[in-house]
């Protein structure tokens, strides 16, 4: 289909191309001959007008006059049958393909069609419609291992056209996952975060590519899958593979606290009705083992729900201008000490001014906000999409805020005297 619709679009321009050249031969010189035409008849009508009145004032006898009104006309008819035959004359020239005037556009369109492919082989998104045509055959090949083993073949024939194909690479880890190939699917993971430049995509594949290392690492947090959790927090503290991991983790360990916060963090994105009665489940056994049952008569997102809390007036000075996808992180960090943020969220500049409220479920580390009586609110826009600041980024942190004594929104407004030198 898409090739027949683009010979139909060359066709079309072609046609734009031709038909003018064609009608303006003919046109013109229809305009010529009409204009010449109507200027010898406008002479014939005033020279018949002076020997009229010459005749009329007894300057001419009536012999004189029909011989000069006769000879007058035979000029009119041998004009007009001239310039007749030197505009046929010139239009059968003007046919030819000699003259550049059509040369040029002749060799145009000769060129149009060889041309437009060529251009397109080189600039074109040909591997990115095999791919997606690759991932909507993926949908009807379900668990079949031959099928997948085929699929992972043809994304390998994109890759080796285009080795920076993040989203080629990304699918073949996927795919090598539902076969159960860890450490492999971890290679094509880890080669895919390089060349997904957008931070959400980005996030994703290393979400997956933690879980993956998780695996091979028998089910042990690692220094390795540390670095790669922390890597796709800054970019995503949300990721959903990453709370998935953490929330997993924590409970192996029988840190249960940990495991219920970041599993209500996950039910609190409004997953589908299956996913959450899994984290339902998971939260309620993770609440058994800790000891603290809920409340009677409160439902558990409720009773989760009383934890913790800080808002935050959030707005940017008009001066500063920046697109309207620019990411923007906001977060509560210990007043002193480093580690990781106790809680994140990120937005976006179109989504300012806004009041953004950070409590224990969106915590992205180990610590949430109520292990701590007070905290310091850092908000960030980051023109590279990660929360790791850089040079030509925009920061502002408030003072010292005690959770306990909190009640109005912390006022923080991003200007252009904040940049990051």
């Amino acid at each position: 289909m898409f090739w027949i619709l683009s010979l139909l679009l060359v066709v079309l321009a072609v046609l734009f191309v031709l038909v003018p050249v064609i009608r303006h031969n003919t046109s013109s010189v229809q305009v010529g001959l009409t204009a010449r035409n109507a200027a010898n008849l406008i002479i014939f009508q005033e020279r018949a007008k002076e020997i009229e009145q010459d005749l009329k004032e007894g300057l001419l006898d009536s012999e004189q006059y029909t011989s000069l009104k006769a000879e007058l006309e035979r000029t009119l008819l041998s004009d007009v049958n001239d310039e007749t035959d030197k505009q046929d004359s010139h239009s059968h020239s003007g046919l030819t393909l000699k003259s550049p005037v059509k040369l040029i556009p002749v060799l145009a369109v000769a060129l149009t069609l060889p041309l437009s492919y060529y251009l397109y082989e080189s600039w074109g998104f040909r591997n990115d419609l095999a791919l997606a045509q690759i991932i909507e055959q993926s949908r009807l090949a379900g668990d079949d291992p031959m099928l997948i083993r085929d699929q992972i073949f043809e994304l390998g024939a994109i890759v080796e056209q285009d080795p920076e194909n993040g989203w080629a690479l990304y699918f073949i880890a996927r795919h090598l996952v539902s076969l159960g190939q860890m450490p492999e699917a971890a290679v094509f993971f880890e080669r895919a975060a390089q060349f997904i430049d957008n931070p959400a995509d980005q996030a994703v594949v290393l979400g997956q590519y933690a879980q993956a290392k998780y695996i091979i690492s028998e089910q042990q947090m690692t220094e390795e899958v540390r670095v790669i959790v922390s890597q796709a927090q800054r970019l995503n503290p949300d990721e959903p593979a990453i709370l998935q991991l953490l929330g997993a983790d924590a409970f192996v360990n029988q840190d249960f606290q940990a495991a219920i916060t970041y599993w209500q963090r996950l039910l609190n994105m409004g997953p589908d009705d299956e996913d959450a009665a899994f984290l339902r489940s998971v939260i309620a056994q993770a609440q058994d083992m800790l000891g603290a049952p809920t409340a009677a008569g409160q439902s558990e997102p409720d009773a989760m729900n009383q934890t913790a809390k800080i808002e935050i007036s959030l707005t940017i000075s008009p001066e500063l201008t920046l697109p309207a996808e620019t990411r923007v992180f906001v977060s509560a960090q210990q007043v002193e000490g480093g580690g990781p943020p106790l809680a994140a969220k990120f937005l976006s500049i179109g989504d300012l001014p806004t009041i953004v409220s950070l409590s224990d479920s969106d915590a992205v580390g180990p610590f949430n906000l109520s292990s701590a009586q007070s905290v310091s609110v850092v908000a960030t826009i980051s023109l590279s999409g990660s929360a790791d600041v850089q040079s030509g980024d925009y920061q502002v942190r408030s003072e010292s805020v005690s959770l306990q004594q909190s009640e109005t929104p912390v006022r923080l407004q991003l200007m252009i005297r904040d940049m990051v030198p």
